[in-house]
């Protein structure tokens, strides 16, 4: 298999194993980014957050976390790191790997290889210790993971957009998290995680992103060390349906300022042909600073300190939040709401158009300028099954019509409010509380 030209990822999946390279000179490093995928389940949530961090601790050749950077120092200062992450109803146990394109190297070393060996090592030889892993390195890291789920309710943003979606779900699986559940870690034992490692390396799809001076001969070579070891490929996402309607949810703590957030179903996700136009109609909508959202209930209203609407493609739901005092919980709202049927009126100016449009091209241009961002985007492509990137997803926003943008406005349903306030707050009477 031959370099590709600078336009698009090449690889393939085969029964649950994949691999996506994107050959280009762009940068001067080798990108490497590998994941397993889960469903996410209330059962598994929190091995799965924990089994990264407990793997990039130490390895059979590399005993210690000391000896493992080391090892990165003498492959010309790599960088390595392994994470949790969620798109969907996916949980994805990601290792990624940042190393010195060879060819800026004396003697131009195969870095490619070197990387590639490197996380072969973390990837099929963790350190073990009888039939577990080694218990005082679960044992800090069960802690590390168990002080991050328990921060989550300091980020009071961060708090109420995760409660939710949460509420949204109903128990589906797109609305757990990441993390897991405090309670699940105390269940997780050295030898509980060695099988669910060995589990997860014989059953999970497996797929490895390679941005850089790479050859995608060479990764395919590697990746065929895996075929066959998972049992079945990666599910679709199951797109969000909606189970509720026009709700009001209140939740009260002891805070310093509200956080409204609001839920939407669009019943459009990243594979459909009117995606585009519901970006241009979430972009008018709350996605820029020039947005509707933003002058109007933070500039002209004064009533938020902050307000925006992002849309969860893999699902197709669009959420919309925003930062108020405590009494300006019902004008806010109303406010949200008379944006959202000005979109569906098309009342959309020349300038918020452009404006929009301009910054989403700006955005997507950008997003070659980082690896790591354009492995997320093919990610999202494999997990969803495909969607618009780059040049391609730019004339797409191009062709929308006002007439597309006010189509698509027209098929967005509110779902769910939730409404984080202070304790005493009576002002919320009458509204269903959740606890």
């Amino acid at each position: 298999m031959s370099i590709a030209e600078e336009s698009e990822f090449v690889g393939e999946m085969h029964h649950g194993t994949g691999w996506y390279c994107f050959p280009t000179n762009r940068f001067k490093t080798i990108t490497l980014h590998a994941f397993w995928i889960n469903q996410l389940s209330q059962e598994e949530a929190a091995l799965g957050a924990l089994l990264p961090h407990v793997m990039q601790r130490g390895t059979k050749k590399w005993p210690t976390f000391q000896i493992m950077e080391q090892t990165l120092e003498s492959l010309y200062g790599a960088a390595f790191r392994a994470d949790v992450g969620k798109i969907g109803d996916k949980q994805l146990l990601s290792f990624h790997l940042e190393i010195v394109s060879g060819q800026y190297l004396p003697g131009h070393p195969d870095t490619l290889a070197l990387g590639l060996e490197f996380l072969q090592e973390v990837l099929d030889q963790p350190l073990t210790e009888g039939e577990g892993f080694r218990a005082p390195v679960v044992e800090q890291e069960k802690d590390l993971l168990r002080r991050q789920i328990q921060a989550l309710i300091n980020d009071k943003g961060q708090y109420a957009l995760t409660r939710l979606v949460e509420q949204m779900a109903d128990g589906r699986p797109f609305g757990l998290r990441k993390l897991g559940r405090a309670e699940d870690i105390e269940r997780i034992t050295p030898e509980s995680l060695l099988a669910y490692y060995r589990q997860v390396r014989r059953t999970r799809p497996f797929v490895l992103f390679a941005v850089g001076n790479v050859d995608p001969e060479a990764v395919r070579k590697f990746m065929s060390g895996y075929q066959g070891e998972t049992a079945a490929g990666i599910a679709p996402i199951v797109p969000y349906t909606q189970r509720f309607h026009n709700r009001t949810l209140i939740e009260r703590q002891d805070v310093r300022q509200g956080k409204v957030d609001i839920g939407y179903h669009t019943g459009i996700t990243m594979t459909d042909a009117r995606y585009p136009a519901l970006m241009m109609y979430a972009g008018i909508l709350g996605g820029f600073p020039h947005s509707k959202l933003f002058l109007n209930v933070r500039e002209r209203a004064s009533l938020a300190y902050y307000a925006y609407a992002r849309l969860d493609a893999a699902i197709g739901s669009m959420l919309v939040g925003a930062g108020i005092e405590f009494e300006d919980f019902d004008p806010a709202v109303r406010i949200i709401g008379e944006q959202l049927d000005a979109m569906a009126q098309g009342d959309i100016s020349d300038q918020e158009w452009e404006f929009t449009l301009r910054a989403f091209e700006n955005d997507i241009l950008s997003e070659e300028d980082s690896a790591s961002q354009m492995i997320g985007r093919q990610l999202e492509h494999t997990l969803m099954g495909g969607g618009l990137s780059g040049s391609g997803l730019i004339q797409a926003l191009r062709a929308v019509t006002l007439d597309q943008v006010t189509a698509v406005a027209k098929m967005v349903s509110l779902d769910t409010i939730f409404f984080l306030t202070q304790s005493e707050d009576g002002d919320a009477a009458g509204k269903e509380s959740v606890q």
